[in-house]
């Protein structure tokens, strides 16, 4: 998505420029409505009234029509500006004072001393089922499944692409967009996008993670400079400082010194990484390499500060003392969870994270060695410690969680770890410590759990089964049940501050969902410090949007705007559940090389060897480029998101799956068959244009409405293939079309040759080309395109006479 490009600024939290009752879509105060073009001189006026705001209108307009010249936004799919009003999609409805129904504004002509709504509920709740009697019969998708669940977005048919091509750089620019660190997520991602992929409708499912991997560290050996998603812009002279070089801190330190803004980074620890570096062994991300990938931040012109640990070294007071235009939290979850069961202080019980901090710092840990070590958890801190104890030299590792394997986020490790030798008890919570009379550890006491009902997750909730514990016995206990951050350094800010910072019931600092601001001006706040220990992915990710919120924010955007923040918070429509896809063609998932368990026990070395070259650009090939061409430019998808007919991330959510008209899809397919026109009735919502301009404007008449009722559709008669109509090739229906149901064919053409000299002007194929890379002059002297020159506007040469086929 595009950052903002304003060049104000304000203190605080932005001026408060919203219109009426904080909503964008109508206003009640006149100056709101001053013409965004001019009237044409000499036409009457006439007096309306619009959302209860006094305005005049030229006689013979439309309802839509003044709406527009007025500034005022209504809806449309159906409407062409140049045709006559068709009405087709009816959500361009609007309520008229003293008229039944809601009629279409698009063909109601203005009368004097109409009074007209066009955001009423009424109108809003029309719009919406409109809606979503079109996403009924809507088999499509605006993001592919594999983007739409990765919490970055990031482009992963457009990456996989260049990878087919071989073309690694443009494949890690493509990834940056989203994601600055590709190669480190190729090592330590949980994947979700995985899950979701299509693929596994034919076979298995693509290896995306692993994929980036290879393209990314194709990259890192190159010694030239990094690929930046877009070139880095000017510095606006702001100054943001970034609390925690982290993953989400240095995310939003990557995306706002590309957008101009400086940031220093204020890191506790003396080295960059966070929990990168003091969280995750080294068989697991190789630190030198993680090191190549971060120092993109540095090579932006960022300023890392180490050493400098919030609460001792500094306050947030402190930074906007100093005069930061904003100030950015992104620290960690380092407090460990303790189990809360008797026996907790025995000699023997060690903090997981401790144990990992040390282990990644190759500090010794004496007490490891030869020891009988428990580990209860299920989460990456959990299977991260059992097996760094098995390399430690542990003599025996059990780890015991309480839900199921399928529950766990790291279930390849899992399975890595029981290689290695190490035992997995499932569905089993721990009751006691069990210590001798030295109140040392000999062995822990478990209760049987069963799986009850989902909880807000999804995930069944497990509930303890009366008689059935038993004990394992053990020396050495590391409880790994999650973590939270360390908020202490609240209490050392100055007393405003303090009582300004509010801390949620789970420990975690409270920032709001999507534009992340805290209760203090200028401070705002992401990643696990706001929603607990999560994953990577998802830290870099609420790091990302972040910086999106703060680059708006420090532009003069005012935040609470709805319009700014449905572009922070970045909404998409939820398809997940449907375009089922199945193919013969069976290609098996490329596997990467690793150790075998053996050899891992005792080596912190990386163990997985990454892609060959020929299976990286294999594994790519096997993509089904789920991908929407109109996706940029789709006024369906503006309108779902508009009237909250699709998940949105900015208000509560309304899922398409609610959708009560939901029936069965008639999955029509793609028409690939001609040179230039690309159609993908599965996308149409019969809105019609496409058959009023072949039909009036072109001549050519290609398309119609076909069937009744549920089962209609625009297409050529008999369903036959463009190429067996009059037409053209001119494009006009892709070009008028408002979803994705006709898109222009991208061509890649080897040579093109030209001969002038045989040219008779005819200027068929100026008349032809569906680019308008060719015009006839005004003298029929030909001449070539010019990028600097405006595109030619077909629906101008509407009076022009053109013969029909």
């Amino acid at each position: 998505m595009a950052f903002g490009s304003s060049n104000g600024h304000t203190n605080g939290h932005g001026p408060s420029a919203g219109r009426a009752n904080g909503d964008s879509r109508a206003s009640d105060r006149p100056e709101d409505y001053a013409p965004i073009w001019p009237m044409v001189p000499g036409t009457a006026r006439i007096p309306i009234t619009i959302n209860g705001a006094e305005v005049e209108a030229e006689e013979g307009q439309t309802i839509l029509q003044a709406c527009r010249v007025l500034g005022v936004e209504i809806p449309t799919l159906c409407y062409e500006p140049k045709l006559a009003p068709y009405g087709a999609c009816r959500i361009c409805a609007v309520e008229v004072e003293g008229r039944d129904g809601t009629p279409i504004s698009c063909g109601t002509p203005i009368d004097p001393g109409m009074v007209i709504s066009t955001h009423s509920d009424r109108v809003i709740e029309n719009r919406r089922m409109v809606l979503e009697l079109i996403f009924s019969d809507h088999d499509a998708y605006c993001l592919p499944p594999c983007q739409f669940k990765c919490p970055t977005r990031v482009d992963i048919p457009g990456y996989l692409k260049q990878n087919t091509l071989g073309n690694w750089e443009e494949a890690t620019r493509i990834l940056k967009r989203s994601l600055p660190f590709p190669a480190i997520l190729g090592r330590v991602c949980p994947a979700p996008c995985e899950t979701h992929c299509r693929r596994e409708e034919v076979d298995t499912a693509i290896a995306i993670r692993d994929s980036h991997r290879y393209c990314a560290d194709r990259v890192l050996e190159v010694d030239a400079p990094a690929p930046i998603p877009w070139p880095k812009e000017p510095d606006t002279g702001r100054r943001v400082a970034v609390i925690g070089a982290g993953p989400a801190g240095l995310a939003a330190a990557y995306y706002l010194q590309l957008r101009g803004h400086h940031c220093d980074v204020y890191e506790a620890e003396p080295e960059q990484g966070g929990m990168l570096r003091y969280g995750i062994p080294q068989y697991r991300l190789p630190k030198g390499w993680m090191d190549r990938e971060l120092n993109h931040v540095w090579e932006l012109g960022a300023t890392l500060k180490p050493n400098m640990r919030l609460g001792r070294d500094f306050h947030v007071a402190d930074l906007l003392a100093q005069g930061y235009d904003a100030v950015y939290i992104g620290i960690g979850c380092y407090r460990s969870n303790e189990l809360g069961i008797p026996g907790e202080d025995a000699d023997g019980m060690v903090n997981a994270l401790e144990n990992l901090y040390n282990s990644t710092r190759g500090v010794p840990v004496p007490r490891l060695q030869g020891a009988r070590v428990l580990v209860i958890g299920g989460g990456f801190t959990a299977i991260d410690c059992t097996r760094t104890s098995i390399r430690q030299g542990a003599a025996e590792v059990s780890l015991v969680y309480r839900r199921d394997l399928k529950d766990m986020p790291a279930q390849d490790e899992v399975h890595e770890a029981i290689e290695e030798g190490a035992r997995v008890i499932f569905q089993a919570a721990p009751t006691r410590i069990v210590t001798d009379e030295r109140n040392q550890v000999t062995g822990v006491e478990f209760q049987r759990m069963k799986l009850g009902e989902p909880d807000e997750k999804g995930r069944r909730r497990p509930e303890p089964m009366p008689g059935t514990e038993f004990i394992v016995e053990c020396d050495t206990v590391l409880g790994a049940i999650g973590q939270g951050p360390e908020l202490s350094w609240i209490d050392s800010e100055p007393d405003e501050l303090r009582s300004a910072f509010e801390v949620s019931r789970r420990g975690t600092l409270v920032s709001e969902e999507n534009l992340f601001r805290t209760n203090v001006p200028k401070v705002f706040a992401s990643g696990d410090v706001r929603t607990g220990a999560a994953t990577v992915v998802e830290a870099i990710g609420e790091g990302r949007r972040a910086s999106y919120a703060i680059d708006y924010w420090l532009r003069g955007h005012d935040l609470d705007d709805p319009q700014v923040r449905r572009i922070v918070s970045e909404p998409q429509p939820n398809f997940l559940t449907i375009v089922p896809f199945t193919d013969d063609v069976k290609e098996p998932r490329a596997l990467m090389g690793k150790l075998d368990a053996e050899a891992r026990k005792g080596d912190f070395n990386e163990y997985e060897f990454g892609y060959t070259h020929d299976q990286a650009m294999g594994e790519a090939s096997r993509c089904l480029q789920c991908t929407c061409e109109a996706i940029g430019h789709c006024d369906l998808r503006e309108a779902a998101i508009e009237y909250e007919t699709t998940l949105n991330m900015a208000i509560d959510e309304r899922s398409i799956q609610d959708n009560p008209y939901v029936g069965v899809n008639h999955g029509y397919g793609r028409d690939e068959t001609h040179s230039f026109i690309l159609r993908d009735y599965s996308r149409c919502i019969d809105c019609g244009r496409c058959a009023q301009v072949c039909k009036d404007i072109v001549g050519a008449g290609c398309y119609d409405f076909i069937g009744k009722g549920f089962d209609s559709l625009v297409t050529t008669a008999d369903y036959v293939s463009l190429n067996e109509t009059p037409c053209v090739s001119c494009g006009r229906c892709a070009e008028t079309c408002p979803v994705g149901a006709l898109m222009p064919r991208p061509r890649v053409l080897e040579t093109y040759q030209l001969d002038i000299s045989r040219c008779i002007f005819c200027g068929i194929c100026a008349d032809a080309c569906p680019y308008d890379a060719l015009r006839c002059g005004p003298e029929f002297e030909f001449s070539e395109y010019q990028r600097d020159l405006p595109m030619l506007d077909i629906l101008e040469m509407s009076d022009r006479e053109r013969p029909t086929r």
